[in-house]
């Protein structure tokens, strides 16, 4: 799932600014690179953000709060993938733009 979230993440960041669809665009995209298809790539991606989110403690959620802001809510639990990946690639775009 990591590579696939990794793959997924450089894609939105590469493609910033444009209309994405997950499922339409970015999970085919992932699945052709890696061999697989965009039903692996989305489960995988589900495990992984899923693991990710809730294997940590206390930091982690301050680490949480921090990167996703509103979008974390206790009640909800995890994002969603494409929050999740959309979150991420946002602050990856504002760091490269503030060197």
């Amino acid at each position: 799932g990591y590579w696939y979230l990794k793959g997924s993440i450089d894609y939105c960041v590469e493609h910033y600014g444009q209309v994405i669809g997950m499922t339409t665009v970015v999970y085919p995209h992932v699945a052709q690179k890696f061999g697989t298809t965009g039903v692996r790539v989305e489960r995988n991606l589900r495990h992984a953000i899923e693991c990710a989110w809730d294997n940590g403690g206390v930091s982690s959620i301050d680490a949480q709060h921090k990167i996703f802001g509103y979008t974390v809510n206790d009640a909800k639990g995890r994002p969603t993938n494409k929050e999740f990946i959309a979150m991420i690639a946002d602050r990856t775009v504002h760091k490269l733009k503030r060197r």
